[in-house]
């Protein structure tokens, strides 16, 4: 399992597609977008070796009025190459679909949105306090220690916001443990859907909640991190990361075991941290609310629409599920 906070953190973003995460507010129901091609992500380690003795059934909701049907469905941006994820249910759905959804991509970007507010957004800056001199000096060691392991030049990092450096440092473990965007849920789906010629929206649109992100009080995240190293015997990224050197591929991606297996997680995804309570809002509660209001909308058009979102979405008590039920709406799992 993932020891820490802030990894916990990361672990949410990964939930997105990588290099755009989103908004507070979804863009309008019915506008479409063409797949693009994603930015380049960074180059995954030898794929793990991955043993299933499970059929994979990972969750489906079913949303549907008279006439229009909204299939939910949670998904891994990344994964270990060599998962399998799918069966003939899941592809039968892809049949039927009019429409996929996913969260946001960078093709929702602006070259002006890109250039002007989103790169220096994200961008380490000369007047920015070096986050190694808000640290004590015993975490501000295992701060620089972090970046050196994670091959991460060390006067960037330190001048990043310090939770896009988090994040960076979440991803690229990620990486380094055999998992690629090449073979994620919505890569998959995306070209598929390309493939038949149908059309690919977006729920959200993704300069926002950088913003929001950006926006929570730093003090807390400084906190954590304060925490976090303390448990961190400073030794390799396994220990921060997972905890122990010794883990398989198997326990490694357990959490991506039991997505396939659809499993429904009974905790949180976030503890009970300032940061990991501000995180939780940022990331979930705010956005479920807004996708729940988009799936109630998009019931007033016919057709079927496959809806593919980070995993996390539906999960604890701010679920997708939770926020389409004080609507008055229900979507029931079907496998």
């Amino acid at each position: 399992m993932r020891k820490f906070g802030l990894v916990m953190a990361g672990a949410a973003l990964l939930a997105l597609p990588l290099g755009v995460l989103a908004q507070d507010k979804p863009k309008n129901p019915h506008s479409l977008r063409v797949a693009k091609e994603s930015n380049s992500q960074p180059a995954p380690a030898p794929a793990p070796v991955i043993v299933q003795d499970y059929e994979p059934r990972p969750a489906i909701w079913r949303l549907a009025d008279e006439d229009t049907t909204i299939y939910l469905f949670g998904t891994y941006h990344i994964l270990p190459p060599g998962l399998v994820w799918r069966n003939p249910q899941f592809d039968a759905i892809v049949q039927e679909a009019d429409e996929l959804i996913v969260e946001s991509s960078n093709a929702d970007l602006s070259e002006d949105e890109l250039t002007q507010e989103l790169i220096p957004l994200l961008s380490p800056g000369s007047q920015r306090t070096p986050t190694s001199q808000r640290l004590s000096p015993e975490a501000a060691e295992k701060w620089r220690k972090l970046a050196d392991l994670s091959g991460l030049p060390f006067e960037a990092f330190d001048r990043m916001p310090p939770i896009m450096a988090v994040f960076a440092l979440g991803i690229g473990f990620a990486y380094e443990a055999g998992s690629t965007s090449d073979v994620g849920v919505e890569t998959i789906l995306e070209a598929e859907f390309a493939e038949a010629g149908k059309p690919i929206g977006s729920i959200e649109e993704p300069l926002p909640v950088f913003r929001n992100v950006l926006a929570i009080d730093e003090e807390v995240l400084i906190a954590q991190l304060e925490k976090d190293f303390a448990e961190w015997d400073g030794e390799s990224l396994e220990t921060m990361f997972v905890g122990t050197e010794e883990e398989t591929d198997d326990s490694l991606f357990a959490s991506e075991h039991a997505w396939a297996r659809g499993d429904e997680p009974s905790e949180e995804m976030f503890g009970d941290s300032p940061f990991e309570q501000a995180m939780q809002k940022v990331l979930l509660t705010d956005r479920n609310r807004a996708w729940a209001l988009w799936l109630d909308e998009r019931l007033d058009a016919p057709g079927t629409v496959l809806v593919a979102v980070g995993s996390g979405h539906f999960q604890g008590s701010d679920s997708v599920q939770i926020m389409l039920a004080e609507r008055g709406l229900t979507a029931v799992r079907i496998n």
